[in-house]
C-alpha cells in the first residue's frame, strides 16, 4: 500500500485546473472555484465529477443557452489563503491558468497581498502566485508534476524554478466540436477571429481545428476532416510524443462529456498501453465547466510536456 507523507507546500489551483477531484483530495490541493452562469443559475465549479458530466449532458451549455464563467473573486481567494496561514501553512504555492486567458493570476496576486497585509506578519509565511501559461488539460499536467516535485521533497525557490521552466514546455491541444458555439462565445469576449463563414463551412464540410496553447500563446495548427478522425489523430500523436520522451511522467486529458466517449476508444487504449509501457500516469477527468463554458461541450484536450516542435500535417 502507498504510503502517504503530507506535503511541505500547499498547492493551490483554480478550477480551471483539468485534474480529477480524487486527485485534488487525495494530494490536498486546495481550489479556487470559477463561478459558472447558466440560465441565470449559478454555481461554483467545486470540479464534482458527477455534477460537471450532468452538467454536459443536460444541454444547459448548448449555445441556445446563456451561459458564462467567471474567475474565483478576490475576496474568496483572500479568505481561503486566510484560513491555510492560520491552520498553520508557512509555504503556499499558487498556480493559475495562463493569464493572457483569465484575470486569476491578478486576483490571486491582489488577494496575497491582501492577506498579509491583514495578518501584519503575525505569520510567518512564503505565498507565491504562479502562472501555468496553460490551460486545461495543460494546467492538469503543471499541477501534477508540482504535486510529485513536492512529494519529493522540491519545495521553496527551487521548486518555483523548476515548474516555471517545465510550465513554457506543456503543450495543451485542444478539439472543439462546435465551431459556431466558439465563435458565440469569442463573441462575447470581444473576440471575433473565428468568422461566420469560417464557422458555416467548418460544419458545413466536417473539419476541426486542432489548436495548441503553449507558453501563453493560443493558435490552431492542423484542421481535420471528421470529428473522431480529429480525436485518434490527436491521441495517435501523444503517442508518438510519448516515445520520443516527456518531460514529465503525466498525459493528462481531459473533456467535456461523459468520459466513456473517450477512454473506449482504441487509440485510447493504445495510449494508456503504451504509458504504462513507458512508466508515464495517463490522468482523465471531465473538462473544468469554465473550459466547457467557453470552448463548447465535447470538447477534448490532451495536454503532455516535452521540447518544443513543429506540427507535421
Amino acid at each position: 500500500m502507498e504510503t502517504f507523507t503530507p506535503m511541505s507546500t500547499t498547492l493551490i489551483v483554480d478550477s480551471a485546473c483539468d485534474l480529477p477531484r480524487a486527485f485534488i483530495d487525495k494530494y490536498d490541493v486546495r481550489l479556487m472555484p470559477a463561478i459558472i452562469k447558466y440560465d441565470n443559475e449559478f454555481l461554483h465549479d467545486q470540479r464534482d465529477p458527477t455534477q460537471t458530466i450532468h452538467i454536459y449532458e443536460s444541454g444547459v451549455l448548448d449555445k441556445s443557452h446563456d451561459s458564462e464563467s467567471a474567475p474565483t473573486p478576490i475576496s474568496d481567494i483572500q479568505h481561503l489563503l486566510e484560513a491555510l496561514i492560520k491552520e498553520g501553512k508557512t509555504d503556499i504555492l499558487i498556480q493559475t491558468v495562463n493569464r493572457a486567458r483569465s484575470p486569476t493570476f491578478e486576483h490571486a496576486t491582489d488577494a496575497t497581498n491582501r492577506a498579509l497585509r491583514k495578518l501584519g506578519g503575525e505569520y510567518k509565511v512564503s505565498v507565491r502566485v504562479q502562472d501555468s501559461r496553460t490551460v486545461l488539460a495543460g494546467q492538469g499536467v503543471l499541477a501534477a508534476h508540482t504535486v510529485a516535485l513536492i512529494r519529493k521533497g522540491v519545495s521553496g525557490t527551487a521548486l518555483r524554478r523548476k515548474v516555471d521552466r517545465l510550465s513554457s514546455k506543456v503543450h495543451s491541444y485542444q478539439i472543439p466540436a462546435d465551431l459556431f458555439y466558439l465563435r458565440e462565445r469569442a463573441r462575447k469576449k470581444g473576440d471575433n477571429s473565428i468568422s461566420w463563414l469560417g464557422a458555416l463551412l467548418g460544419r458545413a464540410l466536417s473539419v476541426f481545428p486542432l489548436v495548441l496553447a503553449l507558453d501563453d500563446k493560443t493558435f490552431p495548427v492542423d484542421k481535420i476532416r471528421g470529428y473522431d478522425q480529429a480525436v485518434d489523430k490527436l491521441l495517435s500523436h501523444s503517442i508518438e510524443k510519448l516515445k520520443a520522451g516527456l518531460l514529465s511522467p503525466f498525459i493528462c486529458v481531459s473533456y467535456a462529456g461523459h468520459l466513456d466517449d473517450i477512454v473506449g476508444r482504441p487509440m485510447f487504449q493504445k495510449l494508456q498501453s503504451e504509458a504504462k509501457h513507458q512508466k508515464v500516469h495517463v490522468i482523465v477527468t471531465p473538462m473544468s465547466l469554465s473550459g466547457g463554458v467557453n470552448l463548447g461541450p465535447r470538447t477534448l484536450s490532451v495536454a503532455f510536456a516535452c521540447e518544443p516542435y513543429r506540427w507535421e500535417k
